[in-house]
């Protein structure tokens, strides 16, 4: 069995590369190729797009008894391959091509290590919910120390330094993951003695508690991509702060999640896994409607700290949420759930290119409490269909 820790930082590794340039994405397109904030939803639906089909299949892949070791080795070869191509050949046509391809392929491993989480605590015996905060705080704390560092030197080198210093980022993620994962790592099912004839019936089963469950995390996930996706924007272009109020908000906002994270588990014992997501989306709600209002750094803090209280809580409930409708199939689980993160994001991404092209930046961070009240809605209004939720999972 690996070691616990190594995974961790194998977690926080792979997070650390791909946050380093995820968010600046609609930046460079916008200020360092030139392009028209609407050219942002090509590139976001595209990579979405791949990414979909990328968790699915991966999803399906590891409950029938895949590699994990392999499925993440060649998501970080791919990861760089993408920035390699970006760096030799800089223009837009590379950025929804090859990279594009590269960074769908390299995404696809934060699905894996959710389900390699859950199959590595489920066969060591430990807390598969707090080992889920735990890896879920690894993501938020690179995401809080990446997309500043990103920013910062954008602004003090330009922006070619920032796929420069990705590079080698992947190199590194590279190296943690060989001393990490040494030999191959397979999924052992519960059930076993559960039969092939099982595990196809398992597959044709309609499951509407899971897809109810992903439709809530689609939606948090929306209202956090237009906010993320808007924000470098709107901070400095229409709020007119530092080119450095993007990366420090994030970072503000990863800080709060980290803690607000590790901290969660002992919260869903008390309240259980759907009434913390109704707190998280209330607090979304607050969040957008609270950052549209702002117009100092201190007040952008603030707006970060909410922001990261509200998705701190999503991030350590969500997938044990997805997870707890599984049926024994936790690849497939958390593919859906991964799935329904990323395809908020293209939609938020497309949403913002388009919204922000006919209005401005502000009403794009305004419309992004609308999917978080859907969210509270859609929890309050299933809570009797789906009970499994407020048990934790097993």
């Amino acid at each position: 069995m690996p070691n616990r820790y190594l995974i961790l930082a194998l977690m926080f590794f792979g997070m650390f590369s791909t946050a380093a340039t995820v968010p600046y994405m609609g930046y460079f397109i916008v200020e360092g190729l030139g392009k028209e904030p609407w050219m942002i939803s090509i590139y976001a639906v595209l990579v979405t797009s791949m990414i979909l089909v990328v968790n699915r299949f991966l999803g399906r892949r590891i409950d029938e008894g895949g590699d994990i070791r392999a499925y993440i080795f060649w998501a970080i070869i791919a990861y760089i391959v993408a920035l390699a191509a970006l760096l030799v050949f800089t223009s837009y046509w590379t950025l929804i091509s090859i990279y594009a391809a590269g960074i769908s392929v390299a995404s696809g491993s934060m699905s894996v290590m959710f389900s390699f989480a859950r199959i590595y605590a489920d066969a060591s015996h430990i807390d598969a919910i707090k080992f889920n905060a735990q890896i879920r705080a690894m993501a938020s704390l690179a995401w809080m120390i990446a997309p500043a560092g990103s920013f910062t030197m954008a602004g003090l080198w330009g922006h070619m330094i920032v796929f420069q210093v990705a590079l080698g980022l992947g190199f590194l993620w590279l190296l943690v993951w060989h001393l990490t994962l040494k030999s191959p790592f397979r999924r052992i099912s519960s059930h076993s003695g559960a039969s092939l004839n099982q595990t196809t019936s398992l597959r044709t089963d309609f499951n509407s508690a899971i897809w109810i469950a992903a439709a809530v995390c689609l939606f948090l996930s929306l209202g956090n991509s237009l906010v993320l996706s808007a924000s470098p924007l709107y901070l400095i272009k229409e709020i007119h702060l530092p080119a450095s109020a993007p990366g420090l908000s994030l970072t503000v906002k990863c800080f709060f999640e980290v803690i607000i994270i590790l901290g969660t588990p002992n919260l869903i014992k008390k309240i259980g896994l759907r009434n913390a997501l109704i707190v998280s989306s209330m607090l979304a709600v607050a969040s957008s409607i609270y950052l549209a209002q702002i117009k100092t750094m201190t007040e952008m803090f603030i707006a970060a700290a909410i922001e990261g209280t509200y998705f701190g809580i999503f991030a350590a409930v969500g997938v044990s949420f997805v997870q707890s409708f599984s049926r024994g199939r936790i690849g497939h689980a958390t593919s859906i759930f991964s799935n329904g993160l990323f395809m908020g994001s293209m939609i938020g991404g497309s949403m913002m290119g388009i919204l922000a092209n006919f209005t401005d930046f502000r009403t794009v961070i305004l419309c992004a409490s609308l999917p978080a009240i859907l969210a509270a809605i859609t929890l309050v209004f299933t809570r009797g269909s789906d009970s499994e939720a407020e048990k934790l999972p097993a």
